[in-house]
């Protein structure tokens, strides 16, 4: 084996590695300065700044000094790199190469020592469940669930006492059909209306009916309603009428 070649192999690796990292500190000072250089000819403090890019004016004095291991993290390097040189019309792109792309992480965002450790050890042990009383179980509740969705399907009920509820019975009470008051005078039909707990509204029009009868009503006979609802009555004023269409002020008698 050739180990005198490896190493020189390997002395040359370093070599370069330790060029390459220092052209980009190198780089990333000169950019420091640039932005710094930037700031200073607009006359601009890091406290406008950090005002106007809401970026702290610590991690704006990193940038300057090319400190990026006193940046919280190596995304926001590259944010807040690229926000600072937009900001003072530099070309933010160019100012983002000039970010070593190795950056340390924080030594705050660290895992915390034994945290995996701690938490597993606190976890609560499961229960051990024999499995014939966990089946007898899950059984009793879905015979309790059957029971309580079909017994009211059965029998026709709304409640599960097998009598309807109390909000279905008033329900039930309170809507009717609309009685059928067309034929009869206005009075007759108002009436009629008033005894069904209905409310009478009259509108008189020139029609081929008697004078004073109604011709029409909305809603017409037969439609639900519920009581208090306003009937509207169409009533004639003749075939010779020559009154407009009128609306009566009030309810009618």
């Amino acid at each position: 084996m050739n180990w005198p070649g490896r190493r020189a192999e390997r002395a040359e690796a370093d070599a370069a590695a330790v060029v390459v990292a220092d052209e980009t500190r190198e780089r990333a000072r000169r950019t420091g300065e640039v932005l710094r250089q930037a700031r200073t000819e607009r006359k601009i403090t890091l406290s406008d700044v950090e005002q106007d890019i809401r970026i702290n004016r610590t991690y704006l004095e990193a940038l300057e000094d090319a400190r990026f291991d006193l940046l919280p993290a190596p995304v926001y390097a590259r944010g807040f790199m690229r926000s600072y040189a937009r900001y003072l019309g530099l070309d933010p792109d160019e100012a983002v190469r000039a970010v070593p792309r190795d950056l340390p992480r924080p030594r705050e965002l660290e895992p915390m020592p034994g945290l995996r450790r701690a938490t597993a050890a606190n976890l609560p042990a499961l229960p051990n469940i024999n499995p014939p009383i966990a089946i007898g179980i899950g059984a009793v509740v879905l015979v309790l669930v059957a029971a309580l969705y079909l017994v009211p399907q059965l029998t026709g009920s709304t409640g599960i006492s097998g009598q309807p509820t109390a909000t279905a019975s008033a329900t039930i009470a309170a809507s009717l059909d609309a009685p059928n008051v067309v034929g009869v005078s206005r009075e007759e039909a108002s009436r009629t209306l008033e005894r069904s707990g209905l409310t009478p509204f009259a509108l008189t029009q020139e029609n081929a009916a008697p004078a004073g009868v109604v011709y029409r009503q909305s809603p017409g006979a037969g439609s639900p309603v519920k009581k208090g609802d306003v009937i509207t009555l169409f009533v004639s004023l003749g075939p010779g009428g020559t009154a407009p269409p009128t609306a009566s002020a009030t309810p009618a008698r």
